[in-house]
């Protein structure tokens, strides 16, 4: 299965995020207009969820963010996160498609 999530950032930057199993790895594909993004990398494989016996894509994920600089408020880790989660089965993939959108909303600025 293929689970493609998308983050509309608060910067104005639109990235897609897809996630698909391939054996022992899951692959993530990554397409966006930030340059900062596209440095971090756009392709690139983390360990199975079955495969790992803690939460090592986490750990990577945050590593790669670090050493990339990444911005600290930046949606796209967590969504990586979220849609290996969902691919690896760790998070109901019916559930996923129930909920079809999470949304942060600013609701008030003074």
């Amino acid at each position: 299965m293929v689970v493609t999530m998308s983050v509309d950032s608060l910067c104005g930057h639109m990235t897609y995020i897809t996630a698909v199993t391939e054996g022992r790895k899951t692959h993530i594909h990554i397409e966006t207009d930030c340059e900062k993004l596209k440095k971090w990398g756009c392709d690139f494989d983390l360990p199975n969820a079955e495969m790992s016996q803690q939460n090592i894509p986490y750990y990577e994920i945050i590593m790669k963010t670090t050493k990339n600089a990444i911005c600290e408020n930046c949606y796209v880790p967590a969504t990586v996160m979220n849609a290996y989660w969902v691919e690896n089965e760790k998070v109901s993939k019916t559930l996923a498609k129930q909920i079809g959108k999470v949304e942060v909303t600013i609701e008030k600025i003074e």
